[in-house]
């Protein structure tokens, strides 16, 4: 991955501080002829997004990020899984020490006292008709979790693979965009190659650079193809405000994903726009002024201490993946990108 030649260095997972697909290729031969089908049945999805439920359920109180690789893959695997990790690391790290109060601290923050099981109600299943490898589909419900809807993207590569959730993303209903459908109720996917999203004003599959590049720049490009917000203008604000203090200084760079694992999932929308849902590369290298203490002055908490590769002494490296959805509007208008999932996947100290 160029991010970390380019940040010099790497390390074992956890999130942001712990602030806590596809294109199709390939195709399905029936009786020698090219097969467009369903991704599943209804039945079928609904099985899915049920063992899902069961196993996130026991896999996060456990901190098992093992378990929970079965169940996600991709952008949001990675960074789950992740915070399994750095979690698990610190309850480890405070047990070694032999501190009754600090393993009580610790296990209350990231231990199964911490967790609130997942429950999901209201489901709406949009399951599109697909030729070939991979599928997907996608669960839209209400969870008990937040009030957002929760929009799950299952995929799997092949018929004997179980069903993964590549992508989670937690949006008001009502900023949610109506999905097209087909004329017998199938959701109207768009493959991230071939040329069927050129129409749109930033094609799925140029999205993640897209989005890249808008962050690098300071701000949006001559065509302005994003519009402000939270994760936009709002992050770019964010960043500026972060150098200045005097006490560190904070380098970024971001980059497109790269891989078959980060590939965009698109679908359209009534109104012939798009949602689509996509995932980037974040780095940031925080260097404290001299005479400064890195854990002090960027308060790390004891998951990222517990992970760290390295001892900082003066800097310490973030790499991060966010995992974003967007509606993508045909011809004219601003992506707005309504759902984001960070967090980071290494940390190192020099």
């Amino acid at each position: 991955m160029r991010l970390r030649a380019r940040l010099s260095t790497t390390a074992a997972g956890l999130t942001a501080v712990l602030a806590l697909t596809t294109g199709l290729s390939g195709c399905m031969t029936v009786h020698g002829e090219e097969a467009i089908v369903p991704a599943l049945t209804t039945e079928e999805a609904q099985a899915a997004l049920d063992h899902y439920v069961e196993v996130y359920n026991e896999a996060k109180p456990a901190n098992d990020a093992e378990l929970n690789a079965t169940i996600e893959t991709g952008g949001l695997g990675a960074v789950n899984g992740a915070t399994l990790d750095a979690k698990a690391g610190a309850i480890a790290d405070a047990e070694e020490q032999g501190d009754e109060q600090i393993i009580q601290q610790i296990t209350e923050a990231y231990g199964p006292e911490s967790f609130r099981p997942l429950e999901l109600s209201d489901v709406q299943y949009h399951i599109p008709e697909q030729a070939g490898w991979p599928k997907f589909f996608v669960a839209d419900a209400s969870s008990n979790l937040a009030e957002s809807r929760w929009l799950l993207v299952f995929t799997r590569d092949a018929l004997d693979e179980d069903w993964r959730v590549s992508y989670l993303a937690q949006v008001p209903g009502a900023q949610l965009p109506e999905l097209a459908d087909e004329e017998n109720g199938a959701l109207v996917d768009i493959p991230a190659t071939g040329g069927e999203g050129d129409d749109l004003v930033v094609p799925p599959g140029e999205l993640s650079a897209a989005y890249a590049e808008y962050l690098s720049s300071n701000g949006p490009g001559e065509a302005g193809e994003f519009a402000e917000g939270r994760y936009t203008s709002d992050a770019l604000a964010s960043r500026a405000e972060s150098n200045s203090s005097a006490a560190f200084r904070t380098e970024f760079i971001d980059e497109a994903a790269e891989g078959e694992e980060f590939a965009p999932v698109a679908m359209r929308t009534a109104d012939g726009g798009a949602l689509v849902f996509f995932t980037t590369q974040h780095g940031s290298k925080q260097t404290v002024a001299e005479g400064e203490s890195p854990a002090e002055v960027l308060q790390l908490d004891p998951a990222a201490l517990a992970l760290m590769d390295g001892d900082a002494q003066r800097a310490v490296t973030w790499e991060r993946i966010a995992t974003q959805v967007a509606y993508v509007p045909a011809g004219e208008g601003q992506v707005q990108i309504l759902s984001q999932i960070r967090g980071a996947t290494a940390i190192a100290g020099e």
